[in-house]
């Protein structure tokens, strides 16, 4: 590490953690860990070998879980791909940025903060590879995504497209986007017309080369960002695959692998109680016939993004940097795959809300399952600590930071952990789920009842009394819930925020 590095990685020892045990077991006097985020998109907790789906063939996240932690209670903030990107990246609940849907929000504001410039400012090479659902601020008329995420988001490097389905859209509509640098290597390529011949048709499989498939391309992007680095100093990478979401088209080598395999049908195929019209609203009925289907095409999925990371994975070793790094696997959020008779997402039911995140350093706690009920937004104070810029948490950060889980060192205090959609929050305690609203309070005891079928507020009326007031608690703490509509164009964003105290934890 170079002079100025050490300097940085010394202060680093003297702030970095809240719990001082914890530090001394992290930190040599001249060494930070590298950070590796691996993010994918709509993976679905029961399609994961190490979170209990047998039928499923994920040997990389089976290891990652086997030699880290595994958080079988994690649960995102946001319940699309939006909403959660947008508050892990700037540390705010999607009720701060009044961003509860795809398509709510304009930019974000200019000068926000954000976890990448935050450990940029720490000393660390910082890069974006994959999916971008982040909404960062445009200082030019027409700047690129990713231009935007290296000039306003803390990237030193930025490679930033749109998730499979949506390009495909946008390519079957004639409207290229400008510059999109997945559709310029495709024609680059020679396979810009296997792609959209595969669009036109919407082929079950992808009739692209598996390097070429967009998240193939995405995962080589981000392989030959890390074999240019300059190893003096520690890095920041997140890597956003559009994979498992939909369509379900990965290579049929993936498929292939459930060929004559059982894939369990869901947990539950209905509601057991009536469900207020919110819950239900960005979601849509699950046709009987196609449920096996989609689970078929959900697994295959998942397997190939399993492949992705063990070609990261792999590199890592290749450089000598893999007992240096930490990696962060997790997902955005889940999403109905038949559960309750539903597909897709948009609600606050454990399919959607578990994150299925594993955190795994040669210097943490090896496989073990931890049941604290725990937030997406913990990764942000987590790598502030494991960086040396934890005096940035004490801004207005909500998060918890998880190295004393991680490590074995101090106390995790959170009680409970909370999603939301607009108009609904659900405050969580590892086994019971309070849905609050103002059609109809909910409450599901996820020990008994895993598929959330009965709702036993009123026969539990202390305890959802209790989880009400947590939950209200928990809004005067980090700021009432603005409206969305207001978040159409950036310009008004000031126009409705509130104050945020300046409060970390919960």
């Amino acid at each position: 590490m170079c002079g100025n590095g050490r300097e940085i990685a010394k202060i680093a020892v003297a702030a970095a953690l809240a719990v001082p045990s914890t530090a001394a077991v992290l930190h040599a006097a001249d060494e930070r860990p590298n950070i590796l985020f691996f993010e994918v998109d709509d993976l679905m907790y029961r399609f994961v070998g190490a979170f209990g789906g047998k039928f499923m063939v994920t040997p990389n996240i089976d290891s990652l879980a086997r030699n880290g932690v595994y958080f079988s209670n994690a649960v995102c903030q946001g319940m699309m791909c939006g909403p959660s990107r947008n508050s892990l990246i700037t540390g705010l609940y999607p009720h701060n940025l009044g961003f509860y849907r795809n398509g709510q929000m304009g930019d974000l504001k200019k000068g926000i903060w954000s976890i990448p410039a935050a450990v940029k400012r720490a000393g660390y090479t910082t890069a974006w590879v994959g999916k971008c659902h982040v909404h960062p601020p445009r200082t030019k008329r027409g700047e690129s995504v990713a231009k935007a995420l290296e000039s306003e988001m803390g990237f030193d490097y930025a490679v930033a497209s749109l998730g499979r389905a949506m390009l495909a859209n946008r390519a079957l509509r004639g409207k290229e986007v400008k510059d999109d640098v997945y559709f310029s290597f495709l024609k680059k390529r020679g396979l810009w017309e296997t792609y959209l011949n595969d669009c036109k048709t919407k082929a079950k499989v992808t009739s692209l080369p598996e390097d070429a498939y967009l998240d193939g391309f995405y995962t080589n992007t981000a392989i030959e960002w890390l074999g240019n680095l300059d190893r003096r100093k520690p890095f920041f990478l997140w890597v956003n695959l559009s994979c498992p979401h939909g369509p379900y088209d990965a290579p049929q080598k993936y498929h292939d692998l459930y060929k004559g395999k059982k894939i369990p049908p869901p947990l539950t195929n209905r509601f057991g109680e009536d469900i207020p019209e919110g819950l239900l609203k960005d979601n849509r009925s699950a046709h009987n016939n196609a449920v096996e289907e989609h689970r078929r095409g959900m697994a295959a999925n998942v397997s190939f993004v399993d492949a992705m990371l063990g070609k990261v994975l792999a590199k890592l070793e290749a450089m000598g940097a893999k007992d240096d790094t930490v990696i962060f696997f997790f997902s955005d959020q889940g999403v109905f795959m038949g559960n309750h008779g539903r597909f897709h997402k948009g609600s606050v039911f454990n399919e959607i809300t578990n994150a299925c995140l594993v955190i795994s350093y040669s210097k943490f706690r090896k496989g073990v399952v931890d049941r604290h009920p725990v937030e997406l937004m913990d990764i942000d104070d987590t790598v502030l600590d494991l960086v040396g810029a934890s005096k940035e948490g004490k801004r207005m950060l909500f998060g918890a930071s998880l190295l004393p889980i991680l490590t074995g060192n101090g106390e995790y205090k959170r009680k409970y952990a909370f999603s939301e959609i607009e108009g609904f929050q659900s405050c969580f305690d590892g086994r019971y789920r309070y849905i609050a609203n103002e059609e109809k309070p909910l409450l599901f005891d996820l020990t008994s009842d895993p598929g959330e079928m009965k709702n036993i507020a009123e026969e539990r009326p202390e305890l959802a009394e209790r989880m009400r007031k947590a939950t209200e608690e928990w809004l005067v703490r980090t700021g009432a819930p603005l409206p969305a509509s207001c978040l159409k164009k950036a310009g008004n964003l000031e126009k409705w925020r509130r104050p945020v105290p300046n409060t970390r934890g919960q």
